[in-house]
């Protein structure tokens, strides 16, 4: 068996001069927290969309982001882009007060945006983050939510 002295995406590599040092959004990113709320009417049909913040494409997002949907006018939490509608989330309000799209060592740990989003590539600038009626609202509603991510 071989005797291994390797390091992280965290580190450069030492013995590789060439090899591109670590990325500053993972080494040394700040977090960013934006908090928000959204309304719905009770008149709402399906179809609605409700935009909820912009975000850098490169950024990436933390376990802290969360959508808190217990009040939320729909059965169904639908949360994503503007063309891409369940690209975050999508899943019914009756699983639980809380939705978190990232958790704790899951597949999306350390992914861009964009990568967390199923895009095929990173399209620059920032990305529209939306809330989708995917049926008509069941009552008026309000949803907290605040975003967490690692940026520069």
């Amino acid at each position: 068996m071989a005797v291994i002295d390797k390091g992280s995406n965290l580190t450069a590599d030492r013995y590789d001069p060439s090899a591109l040092s670590a990325d500053p959004v993972e080494i040394r990113g700040r977090v960013v927290k934006s908090t928000g709320n959204v309304t719905n009417a009770a008149s709402d049909s399906s179809g609605s969309s409700y935009h909820l913040v912009d975000l850098p494409s490169d950024c990436i997002l933390e376990k802290d982001t969360f959508f808190k949907v217990d009040n939320w006018g729909f059965a169904q939490v639908v949360i994503g882009t503007r063309t891409d509608t369940t690209a975050l989330v999508n899943v019914a309000k009756a699983a639980g007060a809380m939705v978190t799209p990232v958790a704790s060592g899951d597949s999306n740990h350390g992914k861009r945006l964009w990568e967390t989003l199923g895009m095929a590539s990173d399209p620059g600038g920032n990305i529209g983050i939306y809330a989708h009626a995917a049926a008509n609202a069941t009552a008026a509603g309000t949803m907290l939510f605040e975003i967490s991510y690692l940026g520069f």
